[in-house]
This record gives C-alpha cells, structure tokens and sequence, in this order.
C-alpha cells in the first residue's frame, strides 16, 4: 500500500493538485505537514508554500516502510470511553481540576502549556489530591525536545513537576521520532513514563515508530491525540479505524471545533431537544458513540465541564449519528 503512496505523492510534485490523492496520501501528506511546521493550517497552504519539501519529507518517511509488512498489533479491546478534560488554556482554577480528577478519565497537558507553568499549576492539586481513583494524565514532549538528552530531560521535568509518572506523547512528530520513541521506551524501563504515544500524526508516523518499538523493546504506540469533530472528521474515514483495529486510543482535542460556532445547526439544536441534552452534550456524545475515543475539550467554566462531563450518560441513536456525521461531513468544513 506504501506503493501506491508513494505514487501518488510523486505525482503530487508533477500536477500540484490534491484532488483525487487518496485518504492514505491525505493522511501521509497531513503528517508532513505537522512534521514540517504545525503553524500550516491546511495542506493546501503548505502545498502553495512548501511543495518542494513537504514531497521531500514524505517520501522519506515512505521510502523506509515500502519494503515493511503493515503492523496488525492489537495490545488491549477498544471500547467506549469518557471524557477527558485538556488543560490547553486552562487558567489555574483548582477547582476545574478537582472536579476533572474525581469524573474525567484523562487529564491531558503538555510541557509547553501556559511555558510550563500547567504542568506545575497541575502538579500541586495532584500532590495534595487525597481520593482514590485517579484518571491519566497525559502530557507531551515538545517537537524541539526530541534528541536523545532533551527528551530524557524533559519528562523528567515533567514527572517533578506534575506529581506523577504520566503517558507520554511526542507532540508533533518530525523527523527525530522513530529515535525519540526509542528513548521514550528506556524512560518506561525506568519508571518515569507509562505508556508511549503520539500527537498530530499520520498512519505511517505510527507504523515507523511501531517498526522500531516491536524490534528493540517490544513497547507499543498505546494512544495518538488528533483534533477530531463534527466540523473536522478528517481521521474518521481511515485514520480512526486503524487505530480501533490495533488497539490504539484516541485522544480528540478540540471536540467542539475550535470556534463553537461552526458547530450550530438546526440539525444539532433539533437532535439535543430531543435528547434533552445541550448541542455541546450531543457532539461529544457524537465523539463517544466511536469506541476507542476520548474527546478532551477544555473550559474554564465550571458548569460547562459538569455538563461536559454529563454527555457520558448520553447514548445516541445510531440513526442520529449518521445523521449528524453526513450532514456535517457534506458541509465539507
């Protein structure tokens, strides 16, 4: 299949154009966008900006699997999950956060949130947390932290700071991962990450760094974290079913679009009505009704996280998400 790939991004560098590339180009292609600069806000602006490098760098990572079997590695059952709470933005209300670890299931974070000052916000309130059942917390290296002495720095930082020996993400991936991951596997060993993941990806991001975990430590790529949504249901296709049949969890930022006002439709108002549910409650429960998903929205608002939190008890009608899930995906937003 990495042929076929490669094919396609070749005559990519000939046409210019992204009509007609199929979801795993689409897919391979996003992830050099990360990779290359994750200010890109469309493959069309890098393709415009940046043609030339971003074939360059994709044919490098695909050059390396062409000759690889894909991986079918499943390490866990993919289920339902809850939500989340991310601390993107979160202005260092202890109560936010007392109510994120007694109900969420994740609590996710990065070492470059707030320039480091979440991590350590965070940190205290799980200190002094005296309760019983602690959800994850998840955080992230940052892309320029990804050599070998900057990424063990890192997560050591990362563990003082936050009181815990969290999972671990790169959190956007370049050409340094398939050696970051390895040093993320010998922090494991050492007790300072708990499981090993990825953040703003692509399929064959998880295929390299899962070619090199399953031959030096047999350590798996357990989570990915990618924006997913009503009004951004880019992974849904091909990325997300790949990550169910492998046993991979997917952490959703912005589950609410990152403007909730791309969210609103008469559709979404009708549906919550008769749910007697709030619009917000029926696009995370949308996000739920895929097992393996976990939506992290974040809100400063406390009876916003409550009602967040809520949509959990919500179970939609199969009809009313395909419902949901054609017209938002017909709107092509």
């Amino acid at each position: 299949m990495w042929k076929q790939v490669k094919d396609e991004i070749l005559l990519l560098s000939t046409n210019g154009q992204l009509k007609g590339l199929s979801d795993l180009t689409l897919d391979t292609l996003h992830g050099s966008m990360w990779g290359l600069n994750h200010r890109y806000t469309s493959l069309k602006e890098v393709i415009q900006k940046d043609r030339q490098k971003i074939i360059l760098y994709s044919l490098q990572r695909i050059n390396k699997l062409i000759d690889e079997q894909p991986f079918t590695f499943k390490q866990q059952p993919i289920f339902r999950c809850g939500v989340g709470y991310g601390t993107y933005g979160w202005k260092y209300n202890p109560a936010i956060i007392q109510l994120a670890i007694d109900r969420c299931s994740i609590i996710d974070t990065a070492e470059g949130y707030g320039y480091g000052r979440v991590e350590t916000e965070l940190g205290k309130i799980i200190k002094n947390y005296e309760g019983d059942n602690f959800p994850i917390v998840n955080t992230k290296v940052r892309r320029d932290h990804m050599s070998p002495s900057a990424i063990s720095n890192s997560v050591h930082r990362s563990v003082e700071k936050l009181n815990i020996v969290p999972h671990v993400q790169l959190h956007y991936p370049n050409d340094r991962y398939p050696l970051a991951v390895k040093d993320l596997a010998n922090l494991r060993r050492q007790g300072k990450v708990k499981s090993i993941g990825l953040s703003n990806c692509s399929i064959d991001m998880i295929e390299s760094a899962q070619s090199f975990l399953s031959e030096y430590s047999g350590d798996v790529i357990s989570s990915v974290q990618m924006s997913f949504s009503l009004v951004d249901q880019r992974i849904r296709k091909i990325f997300l079913p790949y990550c169910q049949k492998r046993g991979i969890f997917v952490m959703a930022y912005s589950p609410l679009g990152q403007k909730y006002d791309r969210l609103k439709s008469k559709l979404l108002s009708h549906i919550a009505k008769q749910y007697n549910a709030t619009e917000a409650q029926v696009a995370l429960a949308w996000l739920l009704s895929f097992n393996g998903v976990i939506p992290i929205p974040q809100t400063n608002n406390l009876d916003h996280l409550k009602e967040n939190i809520e949509s959990n008890n919500l179970i939609l009608d199969q009809e009313d998400v395909k419902e949901l899930t054609n017209f938002y995906d017909a709107k092509n937003i």
